[in-house]
């Protein structure tokens, strides 16, 4: 008897932990879908060959200050360097020319604030819209990977990769998060300073702070992150507070967001009442606010077109969303699995259930609080640039519905909106991130790496101009517009493969 119990002890056992790899495997193959991870990986059959020499010829160059183009420039570009700027170069005849007369040059595009998930595709996305450096916010292993390919000659924006979100909830609830929410955990001092060593030795260039890490924990990352040479970057915990941020030794905040939800709790929450007192009381604390954060050297990511997009995301969503370029979002993130929502009427999570939109009174007061909300974000973006913090363009790009590379261009039309004028705007997505991130990029001058977008309109006269790109030069590549269009259109016929959900009713 006791044999047979036995038995069917480690037949129960064995069947458990079956069933448990089972239902392992199934959530990590939903994650990766979720992330993008199983959409069909672009190849590019014709791929573009690196260049050796070339003169973009009698072009106007942007000034690094931004205020000015420079007319009648040849800007010569050598194995991914700017070689040398001057109005009289004379032209080599081993160099290939680039005609710029009547067009504009401006340094590659820089987005602040980018989650590339398992999505590789992006990178071409980025590309295509000009956009040659990225800030990845919420970095893995596999970004790593794909940064290393790009720095030895694959295709593709360079970029600055920041850690996943930092909490620190312990035990098992920690790891499940880490788990399903790319979240590091920790709950001890040591635990913090092994973390940190190890993002170090790794190879990433910051660490992000989450909103629910504890203040002791706080701390001991930045303590660590110190010692490492590792900036702290990201959002403002609940536990620190905008008042005790300015001394704590964070070096950006990753969102406007962070700053007005702050102010918000300073307030005592916002509601249909007092509304208009609370946009009072910001307009009153801003430039004291943007003051602080400028003496203690904080930048600013913006991320202020998804913050314009939530009241139309939860109110309006099926009009709202045809006016998104969806054919180039990745299928996983767009369409959401079982364990995720997506961007798509009925499954967005951004959207108002039907108790709100059914209830008149829920719904207005709903409306009223996320038109504060986006008027809060508008008032603080504006003392930001007025009292000169450093403030850089971001988008949150693959979050609902911030398309890779074209939400950029969307951002820069939403600072002008704030307030900010064309030159600062191209500040903010060209020079201001370049120096940040002390790379060699952001600025047209010699000795610069040749990341560059030829304009045929003038973005000083009009922000939208941004998008009308003839050419961009990413290291040692140069992308004409028929190379453009070829990466949009692979990235689009990808997409198409690995479609579940036919979503040709809502693109244009």
């Amino acid at each position: 008897m006791s044999i047979k119990l036995v038995k069917i002890g480690s037949g129960f056992i064995l069947l458990l932990v079956v069933i448990g790899l089972m239902v392992i495997t199934w959530v990590n193959r939903e994650l990766d879908r979720s992330r993008g991870g199983t959409t069909d990986v672009v190849e590019l059959k014709d791929k573009p060959k690196p260049y050796s020499k070339i003169v973009i010829k009698n072009v106007n160059i942007l000034s690094p200050d931004c205020n000015q183009f420079i007319p009648d420039q040849n800007v010569v570009l050598q194995n991914g360097h700017i070689l040398s700027i001057h109005q009289d170069t004379v032209i080599d005849e081993n160099h290939e020319i680039v005609d710029g007369q009547g067009k504009f040059l401006i340094p590659g595009l820089v987005d602040s604030h980018v989650h590339l998930r398992q999505s590789k595709n992006d990178l071409l996305l980025y590309l295509a819209n000009g956009v040659t450096y990225v800030r990845e916010m919420t970095g893995n292993r596999n970004h790593l990977k794909w940064r290393d390919e790009i720095q030895k000659g694959a295709l593709g924006p360079k970029m600055f990769i920041a850690s996943e979100k930092v909490h620190s909830t312990g035990g098992v609830a920690g790891i499940f998060e880490s788990w399903t929410r790319n979240r590091i955990n920790y709950a001890t001092k040591k635990g913090a300073a092994k973390k940190i060593r190890q993002l170090k030795d790794d190879g990433f260039d910051a660490v992000k702070i989450s909103t629910f890490i504890n203040n002791k924990m706080y701390r001991a990352t930045i303590e660590e992150a110190n010692k490492q040479a590792l900036p702290i970057i990201g959002h403002i915990p609940f536990s620190v507070g905008l008042d005790s941020i300015y001394d704590a030794g964070q070096c950006e905040v990753a969102h406007v967001e962070e700053i007005t939800k702050g102010m918000i709790r300073k307030f005592g929450g916002v509601n249909a009442d007092n509304a208009i007192e609370f946009l009072e009381y910001l307009e009153e604390q801003s430039d004291a606010i943007a003051i602080a954060l400028r003496n203690k050297n904080i930048a600013v990511t913006t991320t202020v077109l998804l913050m314009e997009s939530l009241p139309k995301q939860k109110f309006n969503l099926e009009s709202y969303i045809k006016e998104v370029k969806l054919q180039y979002a990745n299928p996983g993130p767009l369409e959401g699995t079982s364990l995720s929502r997506g961007w798509l009427p009925g499954n967005n999570s951004y959207e108002e259930p039907a108790e709100v939109m059914n209830d008149l009174e829920k719904r207005k007061s709903s409306e009223i609080f996320w038109k504060t909300y986006v008027d809060a974000i508008h008032i603080m973006t504006r003392a930001l640039a007025k009292n000169n913090v450093v403030i850089m363009a971001g988008t949150d790009a693959n979050v609902p519905v911030t398309i890779p590379g074209f939400s950029l261009h969307d951002e820069l039309v939403s600072l002008f909106k704030c307030g900010m004028t064309n030159a600062q705007i191209l500040y903010a997505a060209t020079v201001a991130p370049g120096i940040w991130m002390e790379s060699n990029t952001g600025m047209i001058k010699e000795g610069y790496e040749a990341d560059l977008v030829l304009l045929t309109k003038n973005p000083l006269e009009q922000i939208e101009h941004t998008t009308s790109i003839e050419s961009v030069f990413c290291g040692n590549y140069w992308l004409p517009k028929n190379r453009t269009t070829q990466l949009l259109d692979a990235v689009t016929e990808a997409n198409d493969r690995s479609r579940t959900i036919d979503i040709s009713e809502l693109i244009k």
